[in-house]
């Protein structure tokens, strides 16, 4: 009994031993993670659980003065993370995978009642326009908050979807209409997103246009969270436009574009970003560029100054240089030589957020370079080979370069967020702008013929727009310039509307059993009157005309999956 006993006795501290060692080396997975507001100010002091999918605590934490928090020694399996801050709807992560040996990052978003229903990523963008889920963030593109009641009261709660793979996301869309310069014909457009995990997205974009000749505008995308705070993010295009030509032999422009950025949290409430891009055009000669951009963002209390210098109308913030219409290079011809819009821009701003009304002040400078001026009509080979434009046979549509300029201005805006998920917003601004230079002879577009000159001005703008229960997104918008202005008062701001009366309309369609979903019309309309176009005589006699921005007409139709 004794030798038998003296055997079983390690035999068993043998298996106990087994059985407890992997239970201790499963022990090292870890969750952290920085808690926002929905105007991306990290919050101090917020209380950070880590539940069971029963929504029991296991452990708790509190968030530094820079937002972070860490949860570590997490077991691996399914868990669930929750922020609670005062004056916020609690926000609760579900379904996270957590592995042995790993450190899951999880960002969470504190948003109030209110912005529950108007839920923005953790640094919002400053423009209203359109938009759906398909903008850089580090979110996973199927993670959307949803506002459940509790016995304790309304609780955000992030899901991500099971059975399915909610890092991939795809659309195809199918487009044409009456288009504007270098964007004419029906493209047919792909779009692919890839996120594998909370701190990296990949994206792809792709767009065929088929009218004269086949075009072609790719973009491939990079987004790495580089550590707490940091955010590095990187765009690569090519863009192939056979059917834009300029001067004698110039047919054929082709374009490669290099863009990095990179977003910084230095402080609990100051956010600082900059970045560069290199840009090579060809069509007869080639150009090279190098252009920066940097800004500074202190978030003070429901207050937010910021601090922006750029040298492109097309790089203006990190989260918007993968923007489809800011790639295409600005570019035009004065005396058969390519030459490219740049300058500098600096601006000041102070907004305030108060209620459900936001208020803005921006006080800037620019100086300008080669500005781009479009135009349309039928063209006489003749002028076409003075090599002063570039001419679009596939729109009709013709860019040319203007006179340089400087000056000062300052731009206000209002918005109110009303009831039912909409909003309505006004701006008004004064600022230098180029007219046409007006001669007693018809003006030809010869070289030295056309002239230009610096004028102050002022636009105003209103604009209503929102987000029905069934997906329908709209926006409407009248912005008013003096006529005979040919650039906006603040050329550097993208963001601002567009000329004159302009809308855009994105509709679901719902066909339960005969159509999947995921399907969504578009109408995109800008300067439906045609306004502000200046007429003008070319040498042959042909009546040519500048706008602001021409009319364009586009509708089309979209598949996300």
């Amino acid at each position: 009994m004794n030798r038998r006993f003296s055997i079983v006795v390690p035999v068993l501290t043998l298996l106990a031993a087994a059985l407890t060692l992997p239970a201790c080396a499963l022990t090292d997975g870890a969750v952290m993670g920085v808690v926002r507001d929905s105007k991306g100010a990290p919050q101090i002091g917020t209380l950070v659980q880590l539940l069971r999918p029963d929504l029991t605590v296991i452990s708790q934490t509190f968030t530094d003065d820079h937002g972070h928090y860490e949860l570590p020694k997490i077991l691996p399996g399914i868990y669930g993370v929750k922020a609670t801050g005062s004056l916020f709807l609690p926000t609760l992560r579900e379904n996270l995978h957590v592995a042995a040996s790993s450190k899951l990052v999880v960002n969470l978003t504190l948003s109030t009642l209110y912005e529950a229903f108007r839920w923005l990523p953790a640094r919002p963008r400053t423009t209203d326009e359109p938009s759906d889920d398909w903008t850089w963030t580090l979110r996973l593109s199927a993670n959307r908050p949803l506002l459940r009641m509790l016995e304790d009261g309304p609780l955000l709660v992030v899901t991500e979807a099971d059975g399915v793979n909610p890092a991939l996301k795809a659309r195809v869309t199918l487009r044409g209409g009456e288009s504007t310069f270098g964007d004419g014909g029906v493209h047919q457009g792909f779009e692919w997103r890839r996120s594998p995990d909370d701190t990296r997205q990949l994206i792809f974009r792709a767009d065929v246009g088929q009218a004269e000749d086949t075009s072609l505008n790719t973009v491939v995308g990079y987004q790495q969270e580089l550590g707490p705070g940091r955010t590095l993010r990187t765009v690569g295009a090519f863009v192939d436009r056979p059917e834009i030509g300029g001067g004698p032999d110039a047919q054929g422009m082709q374009a490669m574009v290099l863009r990095t950025s990179e977003v910084m949290e230095v402080g609990p409430a100051l956010t600082a970003e900059f970045g560069s891009e290199m840009e090579g055009v060809h069509l007869g000669n080639t150009v090279l560029s190098q252009h920066a951009f940097a800004g500074v963002r202190m978030q003070l209390g429901n207050a937010v100054v910021a601090y922006h210098v750029t040298t492109a109308p097309g790089l203006q913030s990190a989260d918007a240089i993968d923007r489809p219409a800011s790639l295409p290079p600005m570019v035009a011809e004065r005396n058969g030589q390519l030459v490219q819009e740049h300058g500098l821009h600096q601006e000041v701003s102070f907004s305030e957020t108060s209620g459900n009304i936001r208020t803005r002040v921006t006080v800037f400078h620019d100086r300008v370079e080669n500005p781009m001026i479009h135009g349309g009509g039928t063209i006489s080979s003749a002028d076409w080979k003075q090599g002063n434009y570039l001419y679009d046979s596939s729109t009709g549509m013709l860019a040319v370069a203007g006179q340089d300029f400087s000056g000062s201005g300052v731009l206000a805006e209002i918005k109110e967020m009303l009831p039912g998920d909409m909003w309505i917003g006004f701006d008004s601004g004064i600022g230098n702008s180029l007219i046409l230079d007006p001669h007693p002879a018809p003006l030809t577009v010869s070289n030295g013929s056309l002239g230009f000159k610096t004028r102050r001005a002022g636009s105003y703008s209103a604009s209503f727009g929102g987000k029905l229960e069934h997906g329908t997104q709209w926006q409407a918008s009248y912005r008013w310039q003096q006529p005979d202005t040919l650039t906006p008062v603040n050329p550097f701001n993208t963001y601002q509307r567009d000329p004159y009366l302009s809308f855009y309309l994105r509709q679901p369609i719902h066909y339960k059993g005969v159509l999947p979903n995921g399907i969504d019309a578009l109408i995109d309309v800008r300067n439906l009157l045609a306004q502000g176009y200046l007429p003008f005589v070319t040498s042959d006699g042909s009546v040519l005309y500048f706008a602001q921005a021409p009319r364009a007409i586009e509708g089309g139709i979209s598949f996300s999956f």
